[in-house]
C-alpha cells in the first residue's frame, strides 16, 4: 500500500532522514520507533506532504506522492494525524468532526452514516458532541483528532504519538480504536514511545535512529531484538522527533 523508498529529507540545509524505507501493506498495522529525536515525526511529514523530500520515492498504491501537496495525498486516503492534539479548540465536537470532510461533497444521510461508527468507536464524543473541543480533557481531544481523521474515511491513517500524555485507562481506549480500525481494513502507520504497546498490537516494525533505519522485522520478534535496546541506549535527546 506504502512503499518509502530510499528517502532524505530534512529542514533547509539541515539533513535529518537518510536513504530511509519502509513498506505498509494493506490492513496492517506498523510500528515505527526510536528515540526521542531520530527523525519519526519528520518521517510522517514527508509522507503526508507537509515537507518535500530530497531524494528518493514515495508510493501509495501505487501512485507517486514524493513532494505532492497536502490534500492531494488526503485526497487519496492517507491520513495524518499529528502529536500535539491538533484540533479547533474554539469549535465545537460536532464541527470538528464535520470539519474533518473539508472539501468532499457528500449527503446529510452519508455525513450521518460515517458520523455513526465514530460516535461508536469514542462514545464520549457523541456525549459532549455540542460542547467546545478546548474545554474537553487531553484523552478527549487526542480521540477527537483521530476521530476527525476517520469520518474523512482513510485507507492508511499515520498516528504520531496517540498516548502522548493520556491517563492508562485512556491509553487504553485509544489502542482498543487502533486495533478496531485495523479490522475495519484501515492499514495504520503508528508513531508511539510506548514500545512495548505498540509492538503487541503491530504486525511489523520499523527502527529508526539518528535518520537511518537501523532495523526491521515482524513486531513479535523485534520485542525480544536486541536492535530495540540498542537504538534506546544512552540518554534521551532533548530535541523533538
Amino acid at each position: 500500500m506504502l512503499i518509502v523508498d530510499s528517502v532524505d529529507a530534512g529542514y533547509g540545509h539541515v539533513g535529518v532522514l537518510e536513504a530511509v524505507s519502509l513498506c505498509v501493506q494493506p490492513g496492517s498495522i506498523v510500528a515505527l520507533v526510536g528515540r526521542n529525536g531520530a527523525g519519526k515525526s519528520t518521517l510522517l511529514r514527508v509522507i503526508s506532504g507537509l515537507i518535500a523530500p530530497t531524494k528518493g520515492g514515495i508510493r501509495f498504491e501505487g501512485l507517486d506522492i514524493a513532494g505532492k501537496r497536502p490534500h492531494t495525498i488526503v485526497n487519496c486516503g492517507l491520513l495524518h494525524v499529528a502529536e500535539g492534539r491538533r484540533i479547533f479548540r474554539n469549535q465545537t465536537v460536532a464541527d470538528n468532526l464535520e470539519l474533518g470532510l473539508y472539501g468532499l461533497t457528500i449527503s446529510r444521510e452519508e455525513y450521518r452514516r460515517r458520523l455513526e461508527p465514530v460516535y461508536s468507536m469514542f462514545p464520549i464524543l457523541r456525549e459532549r458532541r455540542d460542547q467546545l473541543a478546548g474545554a474537553l480533557s487531553g484523552g478527549q481531544q487526542q480521540m477527537l483528532a483521530i476521530a476527525q481523521a476517520v469520518i474523512r474515511g482513510p485507507k492508511l491513517l499515520m498516528l504520531d504519538e496517540p498516548s502522548l500524555g493520556l491517563a492508562p485507562i485512556l491509553v487504553d481506549q485509544v489502542f482498543d480504536a487502533i486495533v478496531s480500525l485495523r479490522r475495519s481494513g484501515v492499514a495504520i502507520l503508528l508513531v508511539e514511545q510506548m514500545v512495548e504497546r505498540a509492538l503487541e498490537i503491530s504486525d511489523y516494525c520499523y527502527v529508526l535512529q539518528s535518520g537511518r533505519m537501523t532495523a526491521d522485522g515482524a513486531a513479535r520478534d523485534m520485542a525480544r531484538s536486541d536492535a530495540l535496546r540498542t537504538a534506546y541506549m544512552g540518554d534521551h535527546d532533548s530535541g523533538s522527533n
